[in-house]
């Protein structure tokens, strides 16, 4: 063959006889050469080393060769089958490699194709490497068939390549090897049953792993070392049994990865991540596994979302010692395989947000435990686990629990033990064994749940002191609405405690101390009380009660049944009509000396109708009033006069758009409604063809209770085109002549018909007034912005669908603002909804100044319709936005300072009372340009983001050692009634080898919303 070879001219075919030839070739400089069999392939056809201890085969400087059809063997160790040096554009295809230490080498080879060779060993199985790639770029190696080598497709230092369709098996080592490799795309190849791993990255970035199969690795399938930027996405992992430390897909100091679609089970971790950073998970399925996704060891900023994580031994989801991450819109369902199986677990981890994912049908929902601190569960459900919904067990302080929906579970439906300074906010917990249990913890916060249709009691508290149950709704419970056991110094204030079986409240004989006052009590039984030492009323205090009263002081003692309560028997004694029955209530060992009298509140309505709308100077209009349940009226006409007449008349002299406003009361508030009034210059000359439209509509209702359908009807004269705004935030609604549009929330909107000709514009506006339903502070407004116009920099708006029970999020895309994104859950369906993001020039007109920190931006949010962002439509507020780098530099700011500052103004925006909150900022990510954070924040309005100079450099050393990992998980308490007991450990750190690690945790964001409450 070398004979031929040597022979050879350029573009030369050698075709190579059936038979064995015993030699080592060397074809150098030679191109655009075809050498290959016959037809007869390559089984009859060796080529055979004469010397093992030299590459059988050698390309070396050529360009465009082909080898194909051959089979090649007897290349001893550290040598090739056919060695391919420094040459382009060339194919090594259909070939058998066998018994060679590697069979395959392309080295500083651009361009190359190896394809549908086979390389196997017998007499050197598990060592040398089937395929490597070194150097090279812009390689194709396809549906090669690879067995019983040490590695089966090894590529080094190379870039480009594409690796699809082959089948590796049997590796001592690994299957498929990327090292120092980026750009590469492996893709629909077949691994099974390879050694350490199936596919093993290290240190290679920015490469694709797509649709592969990877069956049965001993140790793990996908092993992604200290390598970034890849995407790993709708590949197959799987393993015929459970083997202890196996994983799926194992991220080991990994960050910026994207796993994406795939498919893990039959591991010991599904898809496992340590000292890993911001990664994306997203639409995975880990179906049995002893642990189905699990984030350990410091790993920080992933992001686990959409996730399907079912039939797990041991958890679902498992956080381990790691913080700030997002676990969000996952599935971890119907993971059982354990006595305490649960769908996610917190231990040891800290400051991360679990959010609107779905917990059910496990053994238990979420456990948080392990000093675990600062976490968020938010918006979650967990309906149905056979324990308990949610359970804290010897976790930190302020964890927030606020928002989920957890239901008909075997368990409590939130369980605290032995977890202080927990926020548990905003619930709804029926049908579970009991709805809320309080056991060994203190200082925590149990406010506006709803604890209904429990088996036993709504709302327990044991064992523990110092907490405040406020605001909750605790009705149609088996036993008790609220239960003490051996618990004082509770603050249990503002509860609606309602039809409860065997009692409103149950306090036992150890319950001393407690603080009981302004609950509504209607039960048939409102109290089994077994001590004297606890108040049941605060002194008298101005202030709406839970009765409608004006003064707070004791609790409302009613009897759903036979009407006969303290406070229904005794509602005609209050003589100085401050809402406080004259009467002492005394029973069951127990004394209110301020009990309530229930008074329904009647608030006014405001609303009025004009004559006329636009008109030419001097125009009168006559306004007359529609208002309900009203004592008093002021007018504000807009242009400096006013009368406090019911009906009255105004004429306009100058020329301008006024805005007018009735403002009625009566003795329990006010409200107010405003109306646009267009007065115009008469043309002294004027053309009979330039008629300018006269705007003008009706609408058969202008207030009324949510939902509130308005039909509006174009009237206008001399117009040829219209368009209505009739939810004020400044998007058109609609360009009919009539249509009907529905208000989902309460509010007053403006609504507004602009009618056009072809020689100008006129316009209309009216008030609609939506009334009904909940209050809840908070709301950003919309139906249009309060800040003068002169005082902004930017506007950009965003609209979105809004449906219960989803998240909503508004992408400002056009980057005009400082505002990246806001997002919150519905609690409602309101349709297509506007948000207003404005960017100011300086700080808003409407609030006070900043009293700490460098100002980078002002900017106001406004969502919807005016009113619809509070508390009763929407939950989990949050606002993500952008801080220049340019600005910390020129300012020398510290990063870790940058704060968001939100105005609140308890006065309706008089600038006079508001004051400014600080809300923590967490950074999600950065390009070349900005910083982007995130923040919670109880409602939309007037914001600031500031940030703080560096203090001066202080130089510190600090030695680490390494050592052993953090702790472990201690096993959960099982689902019992009662008492609960110490125990070891569920998650194992086996052959996790960690470091110690310092971990600051800043616990602000629970304190925070408990303060907002």
């Amino acid at each position: 063959m070398q004979s031929a070879v040597n022979s050879a001219n350029n573009g030369d075919t050698i075709i190579v006889e059936p038979g064995t030839y015993t030699e080592n070739v060397v074809i150098n400089l030679k191109n655009d050469l075809l050498i290959r069999s016959t037809n007869e392939g390559p089984a009859s056809t060796v080529i055979a080393a004469n010397d093992s201890n030299i590459n059988v085969i050698t390309l070396s400087n050529c360009n465009n060769v082909t080898i194909q059809g051959l089979n090649v063997t007897g290349a001893g160790t550290d040598r090739s089958g056919i060695y391919v040096l420094n040459s382009l554009n060339c194919k090594i295809k259909d070939n058998i490699m066998h018994d060679d230490a590697l069979g395959i080498y392309i080295r500083g080879s651009g361009y190359t194709v190896v394809s549908n060779n086979t390389a196997t060993k017998s007499l050197l199985a598990g060592l040398g490497r089937a395929i490597n790639i070194h150097q090279s770029d812009y390689t194709t190696v396809s549906n090669n068939r690879v067995s019983n080598n040490n590695y089966g497709i090894y590529i080094t230092a190379s870039q480009a390549n594409t690796v699809s369709g082959n089948t590796v098996n049997l590796s001592a080592s690994s299957g498929i090897v990327m090292e120092n490799a980026s750009n590469v795309t492996l893709e629909n190849n077949n691994l099974n049953s390879n050694g350490a791993h199936g596919i093993y990255l290290t240190n290679s970035n920015g490469n694709f792993m797509r649709n592969n199969n990877v069956f049965n690795s001993t140790n793990n399938s996908f092993e992604i070392y200290s390598s970034s930027g890849n995407e790993i996405t709708g590949n197959t992992v799987s393993d015929n049994s459970i083997d202890t430390l196996t994983h799926g897909i194992h991220l080991n100091t990994a960050h910026n990865n994207v796993l994406r679609s795939n498919t893990v089970s039959n591991n010991d971790y599904g898809i496992a991540m340590i000292y890993s950073n911001n990664n994306d998970v997203v639409n995975n399925t880990a179906s049995g596994n002893n642990r189905g996704i699990y984030l350990a060891y410091t790993s920080s900023t992933n992001t686990l979302s959409d996730n399907k994580v079912h039939s797990s031994i041991n958890g679902g989801i498992v956080l381990q010692n790691c913080n700030n991450n997002n676990i969000v819109n996952n599935k971890a369902t119907l993971n059982t395989g354990g006595s305490t199986t649960n769908g996610i677990i917190i231990g040891g981890a800290s400051n991360n947000n679990v959010s609107n994912n779905d917990a059910s049908g496990n053994r238990r929902g979420i456990y948080i435990t392990s000093t675990s601190s600062g976490n968020k569960v938010s918006g979650n459900t967990l309906n149905s686990n056979s324990g308990h919904g949610i359970l804290l067990e010897n976790a930190g302080s302020n964890n927030n629990i606020t928002g989920n929906t957890i239901s008909s579970n075997g368990g409590v439906g939130i369980y605290l033990v032995n977890s202080n300074n927990t926020y548990v906010l905003n619930n709804v917990a029926p049908s579970n064994l009991r709805g809320i249990e309080v056991s060994t913890t203190n200082e925590s916060v149990i406010s506006n749940n709803t604890a209904s249709n429990s088996i036993a009691s709504g709302i327990r508290v044991s064992l523990s002191n110092n907490n405040t149950i406020s605001g909750n709704r605790v009705q149609d419970n088996s036993y008790f609405g609220i239960e003490l056991n051996s618990s004082r110094y509770n603050n249990i204030s503002s509860n609606n405690i309602n039809k409860n079986i065997e009692a409103g409240m149950f306090l036992c004989a150890q319950s001393k101390y407690n603080l009981i006052y302004n609950n509504y009590l209607n039960n048939v039984r409102n109290t089994n009380n077994n001590n004297t030492e606890c108040t049941w009323n605060i002194a008298k205090t101005p202030g709406r009660n839970i009765a409608g009263g004006s003064n707070l002081g004791g609790n409302f003692w009613g009897n759903p049944v036979l009407k006969n309560g303290h406070s229904q028997l005794y509602a005609n004694n209050d003589s100085d009509g401050d809402g406080i029955i004259d009467i002492v209530y005394n029973g069951d060992k127990l004394t209110d000396y301020l009990p309530l009298k229930e008074i329904i509140v009647v608030l006014p309505e405001a609303n009025f109708t004009t004559n006329v709308s636009s008109g030419y100077v001097p125009m009168t209009v006559q306004f007359t009033d529609l208002s309900k349940n009203t004592t008093g009226w002021s007018w504000n006409f807009g242009d400096g006069n006013s009368s406090t007449d019911r009906n009255t008349t105004h004429t306009y002299s100058t020329a301008g758009n006024y805005t007018v406003t009735l403002t009625v009361n009566n003795a329990n508030g006010t409200a107010s409604i405003t109306a646009i009034i267009n007065a115009m210059n008469l043309d002294p000359n004027p053309n009979p063809n330039n008629v300018l439209p006269e705007a003008d509509f009706t609408t058969n209702v202008s207030s009324g209770v949510k939902p509130l359908t308005v039909l509006f009807t174009d009237t206008s004269r001399n117009s040829t085109a219209r368009s209505w705004d009739v939810n004020g935030d400044g998007v058109e609604d609609s360009n009919e002549a009539s249509f009907a549009y529905t208000y989902f929330s309460r509010g007053k909107y403006p609504a507004t018909l602009t009618a056009r000709n072809e020689n100008g514009t006129a316009v209309k506006t009216i008030e609609i007034s939506v009334s009904g339903g909940g209050g809840g502070g908070g709301g950003g407004g919309g139906g249009g912005s309060p800040e003068p116009a002169k005082n902004v920099e930017v506007k950009e708006l965003s609209q979105t669908f809004i449906t219960n029970g989803k998240a909503a999020k508004f992408d400002l895309t056009k980057n005009a603002t400082c505002v990246v994104y806001v997002n919150f859950d519905s609690k409602k369906t309101v349709g297509k909804t506007t948000t207003i993001v404005e960017q100011l020039k300086n700080k808003s007109t409407l609030t006070s100044n900043l009293t700490d920190g460098e100002a980078y931006k002002h900017f106001n949010v406004w969502v919807g319709n005016s009113g619809f962002a509070t508390s009763s439509n929407i939950e989990n507020p949050t606002i993500c936005f952008k801080v220049e780098k340019s600005w910390l530099q020129d300012k020398n700011i510290d990063q870790n300072s940058i704060t968001l500052n939100r105005y609140e103004d308890e006065n309706k925006r008089d600038d006079k009372d508001g004051t400014w909150t600080q809300l923590p900022a967490s950074l999600l990510k950065e390009d070349s340009k900005y910083l982007y954070f995130t923040a919670d924040v109880p409602g939309y309005s007037f914001f600031a983001i500031t940030g703080k100079a560096k203090a001066s450099p202080v130089e510190t050393v600090t030695d680490t050692e390494p050592g052993d990992g953090p702790g472990n998980i201690g096993d959960e308490v099982e689902d019992k009634d009662s008492e609960t007991e110490p125990i070891s450990s569920e998650i194992e750190k086996k052959g996790m080898p960690g470091f110690g690690m310092f971990c600051g945790i800043v616990g602000l964001s629970a304190a925070f919303l408990y303060k907002r409450k």
